[in-house]
């Protein structure tokens, strides 16, 4: 990025967030904090006022405020795309609505060959949710945790846990959602398991927000975190294309099985136990060989001896 479109990013970054400390330009642009220093005089001396705030860093005087912004068609381009693909992933509601109404605003003010490049690209791509629904950004549950998170305010939830499958009632300290795979997940420190854990929005049944406050913890990294148990997994030469395109989020590596035919080792290392692999693990069939640890071969052995039996029983009746 050149001298010019960094001094102009500074000022949207000062618009839209207020206080900004020289540290969070360094990390933001990858500069030393003297080249920040440098950058904030630039922009004085041609008349921007900016003022620093002793210990907390800078910000631009009341009331001033930035001309209306333009478009590069790389941008319009890139703004285009994530509208459309907001509009295909969500339900119809409020949200979809202001997305709506906000690029018609877009459109209006892009300089007519830009305007004509982006609305080309978005008639030839589209955006589905299938199989899984689409998002929800009206959601009853989403907005009142939303609240909760900027208020601080604990929430108690009725979580339905699919491990021991059983509704369990805790209070929990909200901090973020996450989207994961399509799922909305919110992080949360647990009062019940004293430790941050994460929940599907689409397994609480019930929630209270209550009047009650917390005090934002500070919570270690959230990339998440291999398991304990480490799965190794042979897979047949004739699907191991396809595993690459539904590999598994716990996936660690793989490697050629030596045996010359093109079967692969897949190395995983899941965060949760057997049962809540297991569902993708034997979507493989016959496929798929569970190479170690023993334990998890024994129980694939006695899930497929059970479903063996199930089938072997006399077919009821529609």
């Amino acid at each position: 990025m050149n001298r010019v479109d960094r001094l102009m990013a500074y000022l949207l970054l000062f618009q839209s967030r207020g206080l900004m400390r020289a540290q969070d330009f360094a990390a933001r642009f990858e500069i030393s904090e003297r080249t920040v220093y440098r950058d904030v005089q630039a922009l004085c001396e041609v008349g921007v006022p900016i003022t620093a705030v002793p210990g907390e860093g800078y910000r631009l005087m009341e009331g001033y405020y930035l001309p209306p912004i333009s478009f590069t068609s790389e941008e319009a381009r890139a703004l285009f795309l994530a509208v459309s693909m907001l509009d295909g992933f969500t339900t119809d509601g409020p949200t979809k609505t202001a997305v709506t109404a906000a690029l018609d605003k877009i459109r209006a003010v892009l300089p007519a060959r830009t305007r004509r490049q982006a609305e080309a690209l978005q008639a030839i791509i589209r955006f589905y949710a299938f199989p899984a629904p689409p998002l929800n950004f009206d959601n009853a549950v989403f907005l009142k945790l939303q609240q909760a998170i900027h208020e601080h305010r604990v929430v108690r939830l009725h979580y339905h846990a699919q491990r021991r499958n059983e509704v369990t009632e805790r209070d929990v300290e909200p901090y973020e959602f996450v989207l994961l795979d399509k799922v909305w997940m919110l992080q949360a420190y647990c009062r019940l398991r004293q430790a941050p854990r994460a929940f599907r929005l689409d397994r609480i049944d019930r929630l209270l927000v209550k009047a009650e406050t917390f005090t934002p913890r500070h919570i270690p990294s959230r990339e998440p975190q291999p398991g304990p148990v480490q799965v190794v997994v042979r897979f047949d030469q004739t699907v191991v294309r396809w595993v690459r395109e539904k590999q598994h989020f716990s996936f660690v590596e793989e490697r050629p099985f030596p045996n010359h035919t093109g079967d692969v080792l897949m190395t995983y290392r899941p965060s949760g136990n057997f049962d809540q692999f297991a569902p993708w693990l034997l979507s493989w069939g016959e496929q798929m060989e569970v190479v170690e640890p023993v334990e998890w071969r024994g129980m694939v052995r006695e899930t497929a001896v059970a479903m063996a039996n199930r089938h072997a029983a006399v077919k009821h009746s529609a």
